[in-house]
């Protein structure tokens, strides 16, 4: 045997150059169209532009809120006519072809018949210094005042006794810091007793005078004509509504085997028994013998005896709290500054009506001295204007002072349209999604939904003005109109015929289903159209019953009759409903789409362990789809707190100084009107008598406005990211 060896392969020779040149070739270059870079960077442009102005936005918004309540240095100019003026620079315009270059300044003192603002040219400035005894005074009404604190006086009484406290600018700012201290102090109890304890009085002797005008309406109103069961037949209504108790518990099994023969004769026994019951108890409320009024003329002049009695102790009770704080306001009026500005040396007065009588001391809210201040003066003095403005009211037609019930109103009506929009949203889109049959009329309802979202939010106001306000609104006050109001054979016969066409709605709707594993037959489809006549008539007929009755006249009928409405005007109440209206499309297309994203491979499992249709609803579809539901209460949250245009219409208001909550039951006064956030900065931007002064406050007023809406958005994006850990139960 003969062994081979195998030699490696001799390489092939180089190719020449020639034969290398033509073996290259060339690659075929890619468009950029095909690679879609143009529309990457399309997207990408688009994106950066979005992000760019809302960052702008917000950027605008945070440094122009932030800065209203820094002090600023208070100048002193002496004018090239010889005029010397006190103020703050607030804007500079530069010099133009035409115009020369000039400063806006902020100098006050309105009641002594300076503008609050002014525009002086740069070159009409002889002098500009900043003097270390120059104050600016924000007192309680005409805005500030700047100018250069001489004395402090006590003073004797009307007299013209005067005891100098202070005397010169050194010995003014030694003593101004105790003494205005508690000159406040008796400012703010003076303003409790009144608002509070006299406030309550007063509120005490409404409601016992409503009670006697209440009484009296019910004697002179003629009620003979009303049917009231004698005690016999109020006895056998009582039985017949043991009957129908005793009918649900005897058949409340009957029909509820699966597949029963009987299972139409047992829910049709349970919901004739169940329909009677409720007419039972609604004739049983309107005709029991007690519902009539038993007030006789005896019982009036009793009433009025004791009113005037009442009245006598709660007038003593007043007068007392009077003297008190007359007391305190005599003692509080004697103390008073002296600030002059140095154009006139005139001083700041009490009022403009009182201009010969210096400023009280407890007028002064805050003093600022900004040109000897350092740094943490300064910071205090800023914190201490943002919580004067979150804590306090508003004042000089909202130019000055806070925003606490501006505050307190948004966030009501926040809450309240939140609470109504999104269980009617959720149950809306739950019958769509589940329960209603998908053809034409579902298609068009989602349709009408959808268009919903675009009308203009005014149409809301003008509609929920016209229903809620003046038509259930006055229905809650005095009952049905006379144009509305039944008589009352024909309101009976309503009764009688709205039950049974209940009852007929019920058994046309279970004779309109086939028999287990059968196709529906022409005589099901008819009775399946029939039923929904029976029950639009049906709604019809208890909407007339209960809109027409004559055995309700109203809540709020005493209080009505003296030409006060209680929910028949503008409130809380429906400015809620309006918007709650406005933000219900939101709410039903996302939770259809959140039920739609719910696997149909869970609902069958449910269904194949035997659960009902509602239990999978509950258990499965619900907890499935409530992240998707929160996003559409968050984004109808969103949506509702910023509108105004509505509310102008429906309840919110420039100034209100009664809170829909307080400490006096209810507690919660849904019927007030209220003041917003989005309408108080219409106002201060276009409505304001001092758009100047107004214009930083708009600032202010639009960072406080987001702060709220995103603190209640990211509130309930918390609550969200919750559910869906819980959803998401532990990962191994």
């Amino acid at each position: 045997m003969t062994l081979t060896t195998l030699e490696p392969p001799k390489p092939a020779p180089a190719p020449e150059p020639a034969q290398q040149a033509s073996a290259t070739h060339k690659r075929r270059r890619t468009l950029p169209s095909a690679l879609g870079e143009p529309m990457v960077w399309l997207t990408g442009g688009a994106l950066i532009t979005c992000l760019v102005m809302i960052i702008l936005l917000f950027s605008m918004v945070i440094i122009n809120g932030t800065r209203t309540f820094w002090p600023r240095p208070i100048d002193r100019l002496e004018l090239a006519s010889g005029e010397t003026l006190l103020g703050i620079e607030t804007q500079h315009e530069s010099a133009t072809e035409t115009t020369e270059a000039r400063t806006l300044y902020r100098i006050g003192n309105r009641d002594i018949g300076q503008a609050s603002f002014r525009w002086i040219n740069d070159s009409d400035i002889s002098s500009k210094t900043q003097p270390d005894d120059a104050v600016m005074l924000e007192r309680e009404a005409w805005g500030v005042w700047f100018g250069v604190p001489q004395q402090i006086i006590r003073v004797d009484g009307e007299d013209d006794g005067v005891e100098v406290v202070a005397q010169g600018s050194e010995a003014y700012f030694e003593s101004f810091d105790e003494l205005h201290a508690q000159a406040r102090a008796d400012k703010v109890q003076i303003d409790r007793m009144k608002k509070h304890d006299l406030g309550r009085i007063n509120a005490e002797m409404e409601r016992a005078r409503l009670q006697l005008r209440q009484a009296e309406i019910e004697v002179a109103r003629d009620d003979s004509e009303l049917f009231r069961f004698s005690p016999v037949g109020w006895g056998a209504f009582a039985v017949l509504a043991v009957v129908c108790v005793a009918s649900l518990v005897k058949f409340r099994h009957l029909g509820t085997e699966m597949g029963s023969p009987v299972a139409r004769q047992g829910k049709l026994i349970r919901a004739v028994s169940l329909i009677v019951l409720l007419a039972t108890g609604v004739a049983l409320w309107v005709g029991a013998p007690w519902a009539e009024s038993s007030i006789t003329e005896a019982d009036i002049t009793q009433m009025r005896e004791r009113l005037v009695q009442r009245e006598a102790e709660l007038q003593q009770r007043y007068d007392e709290i009077l003297a008190q704080v007359r007391e305190i306001e005599s003692e509080d009026s004697r103390l008073r500054v002296s600030v002059v500005e140095p154009n006139t040396d005139r001083f700041a007065p009490t009022s403009q009506t009182l201009a010969d009588q210096r400023l009280h001391m407890s007028q002064i809210v805050r003093q600022v001295r900004p040109n000897t201040m350092g740094l943490t003066e300064k910071i205090g003095v800023y914190f201490s204007r943002w919580w004067e403005f979150l804590s306090t009211f508003p004042r000089e037609a909202n130019t000055e002072g806070g925003v606490y019930p501006v505050i307190i109103g948004t966030v009501l009506l926040t809450l309240l349209l939140t609470m109504v929009v999104t269980p009617m949203g959720v149950i809306a889109a739950l019958y769509l999604r589940e329960y209603a049959k998908q053809g034409i009329i579902t298609s068009m309802i989602r349709i009408a939904v959808n268009n919903l979202a675009g009308v203009p939010s005014i149409v809301y106001g003008v509609f929920g003005l016209g229903f809620f306000c003046y038509t259930v609104g006055a229905y809650v006050d005095v009952g049905p109109s006379e144009t509305t109001r039944m008589g009352v054979s024909t309101w009976w016969l309503m009764l009688v015929v709205s039950a049974m066409l209940v009852i007929a709605g019920v058994a046309t709707r279970l004779w309109s289903k086939p028999d287990p594993g059968k196709l529906p037959s022409t005589m099901n489809v008819m009775l399946q159209r029939f039923s929904w006549v029976v029950w639009a008539v049906s709604v019809v007929c208890v909407v007339m019953l209960i809109a027409g009755t004559p055995y309700f006249n109203g809540l709020f009928e005493a209080r009505s009759s003296n030409g006060t409405p209680t929910f028949g005007a503008r409130g809380l109440l429906w400015a809620s409903l309006t918007l709650a209206l406005l933000t219900l499309p939101v709410v039903i297309v996302a939770t259809e789409e959140a039920i739609a994203a719910v696997p149909n491979s869970m609902r069958e499992g449910s269904y194949g362990c035997g659960a009902s249709k509602w239990q999978t609803m509950r258990r499965i579809v619900l907890p499935g789809a409530l992240p998707g539901i929160l996003t559409g209460a968050i984004l109808a949250m969103a949506r509702g707190a910023g509108e105004v245009a509505p509310l102008m219409l429906v309840g919110a208001v420039k100034l209100n100084q009664d809170l829909p909550i307080d400490g006096e039951a209810p507690y919660l006064h849904a019927d007030r009107s209220f003041m917003h956030l989005g309408f108080h900065i219409y106002d201060l931007g276009f409505q304001s008598p001092d758009s100047q002064a107004a214009r930083p406050l708009v600032w202010t007023t639009t960072l406080l406005f987001l702060s709220i809406v995103f603190a209640l958005n990211l509130l309930a994006i918390v609550l969200r990211a919750k559910v869906r850990s819980r959803m998401a139960g532990p990962t191994v």
